[in-house]
């Protein structure tokens, strides 16, 4: 059995989540709250954490059915689970960290971040 090959490069994933994790900050770092404490430092790397992990599982298991563009909106389950993995750390990161902060804007600069890194993602990977 020929090992599969890999859906993206290494160097891709990890160059393009970096990119993506800093504007995921600069968007962030527009918003006073984010500022304080470094939240969008926080936010930022926890999109670098979650980029990455979501699009190695998806090139290391070569899930290119994942990577096509749905017929309505040019947007792939792997575009948006780059957005979910965003998301999803950035949530827990800085519910973590700001435990006594309000969910909504724990939860709201999570969707920031998910949603920038899906956006990129939809041009890039």
């Amino acid at each position: 059995m020929q090992p599969l090959a890999a859906l993206f490069d290494l160097s891709e994933i990890i160059g393009f989540g970096a990119i993506a994790a800093l504007l995921v900050g600069a968007a962030l770092y527009a918003w006073p709250w984010a500022r304080e404490r470094g939240r969008y430092a926080v936010a930022a790397a926890a999109t670098l954490i979650g980029w990455t992990a979501w699009n190695l599982v998806l090139s290391e298991n070569d899930a290119a059915s994942l990577d096509v563009d749905a017929p309505v909106i040019p947007l792939s389950w792997q575009d948006v689970g780059s957005g979910v993995g965003a998301f999803l750390l950035t949530a827990i990161a800085l519910g973590l960290l700001d435990r006594t902060e309000p969910a909504g804007r724990v939860v709201g600069t999570a969707a920031i971040a998910g949603a920038t890194a899906m956006i990129f993602d939809l041009f890039v990977l």
